[in-house]
């Protein structure tokens, strides 16, 4: 059936008509990207949105890490994004008025950066290691690993145990083994078990990366901070071992009194300019994403007695997560850094 001229032109009318509809339909919108440390996305990420801390909508980002929220109308959210193996990170979304879901609306656009938790990480893209394990020993490793995820650490520790003693030379025993006996604080026992999955893979970062949290642990950051430097080697696209390495050097150069000789005082600023290179190499690995080196550098110039530089780097840190849960802490403290950086009368 051929349409008339004004057939056609009620017809492109009323599509118009029903654009324009949608558009006002929008009210505010809020789309963002979540990506890892290193800058990579993250797919599959839960994103809450929340109001007054009551939950409102969510949604799951896409393969490109993308999300989005339209139809708002009030002036104030935030988003919490969380993801197995990350910690959970949230973001403050203003507004500058309230809209109806009938009006044109603002958008605001974000990115979030998704931290690794502490722990066992998951192992690197291409990473390839693959072993012949036996039948009954594997059964026993994945028994161990849902206990472990159940925090039944004993069964979970008992469990891995039992896979080795089928299978020896076993890694992911090894390795789950030692990051469940850390947990429970048997740090001479994880090492053991740390050396052997070494001894049978030393290309894993993540052995490195456990070791280093052991001795960090045991308050042994000098060690602490050329392990994580192994780590760094192993897996150069990991922004977050150089970061650790940073803090393990800060924690390092704060033991060592440089009143005591001018050796201590050598060390003491050798150790701290390593740090801020180790700090200022995550920074720049994590396309400058990595909001928390501003903190760990506000720590390191404070220590160095820089208390402006140190304040500098606290607001820079907010500018980067305004949303962040001890904000009022931070600007607390930087007033009081600014105050001691202060001209004297």
């Amino acid at each position: 059936m051929r349409l008339r001229p004004a057939t056609l032109v009620a017809f492109a009318a009323l599509a118009l008509a029903l654009a324009a509809a949608d558009a006002r339909a929008q009210g505010h919108t809020i789309r963002g990207k979540v990506h890892d440390a290193s800058g990579a996305n993250v797919s599959r990420a839960t994103v809450q949105l929340e109001q007054n801390g009551t939950p409102v909508n969510q949604t799951v980002t896409n393969n490109e890490g993308d999300f989005n929220f339209t139809g708002l109308t009030e002036t104030s959210y935030t988003l919490v994004v969380s993801a197995p193996d990350y910690n959970t990170a949230t973001e403050s979304v203003e507004f500058v008025r309230s809209t109806s879901i009938n009006s044109n609306g603002e958008m605001r656009t974000v990115e979030i950066t998704l931290l690794a938790k502490g722990g066992v990480r998951p192992p690197r893209p291409g990473l390839n290691f693959v072993q012949d394990v036996p039948r009954e020993a594997r059964t026993s490793f994945e028994a161990g690993i849902k206990a472990a995820r159940e925090n039944r650490q004993a069964e979970a520790a008992s469990s891995f145990e039992s896979a080795i003693k089928i299978f020896p030379p076993y890694f992911d025993a090894h390795f789950a083994l030692a990051s469940e006996l850390a947990r429970q604080g048997k740090f001479d026992d994880s090492v053991k078990h740390l050396e052997e999955a070494r001894r049978v893979n030393p290309k894993d970062d993540r052995v490195y990366d456990l070791f280093a949290r052991v001795l960090t642990q045991q308050h042994k950051y000098a060690v602490a901070a050329r392990v994580y430097a192994e780590a760094a080697r192993l897996n150069p696209d990991e922004p977050q071992y150089p970061f650790a390495q940073g803090v393990a050097l800060i924690d390092q150069g704060a033991t060592i009194d440089p009143s005591r000789s001018k050796a201590s005082a050598d060390e003491r600023a050798y150790a701290f300019a390593e740090a801020e290179k180790a700090l200022m190499r995550a920074y720049q690995i994590s396309f400058r994403k990595l909001a928390e080196v501003h903190l760990q550098l506000a720590r390191l110039y404070e220590k160095e007695g820089d208390p402006a530089r140190a304040a500098g780097e606290l607001e820079a840190y907010l500018r980067k997560a305004p949303g962040a849960k001890n904000a009022d802490a931070i600007r607390q403290a930087i007033k009081t850094l600014r105050d001691r950086s202060a001209p004297k009368p």
